[in-house]
């Protein structure tokens, strides 16, 4: 059973009808939208207005040793011309 006071939606959008490629996620009760563009991608999203707004960023980087941790970089866009 879960707790109905803490549920949310996810909504999730395949923006190439493919589940490995770019994807919009919404979560209900929030104004923001988080993006899943494999790097691969990116240049595919260069005519996307609501891509061009201010946005917190994260790039996944693999393990340099199977010991290591992946890392990941955080990073901040002012938004694109």
């Amino acid at each position: 059973m879960y707790n109905k006071q803490y549920a949310k939606t996810i909504k999730l959008f395949l923006m190439d009808a493919d589940p490995e490629g770019r994807m919009m996620c919404e979560l209900s009760n929030w104004n923001g939208k988080a993006y899943r563009i494999p790097r691969g991608k990116v240049k595919d999203c260069t005519d996307r207005a609501d891509l061009k707004s201010t946005s917190v960023y994260l790039l996944f980087g693999k393990a340099e040793s199977s010991t290591s941790k992946p890392k990941v970089y955080i990073g901040e866009s002012s938004g694109c011309p």
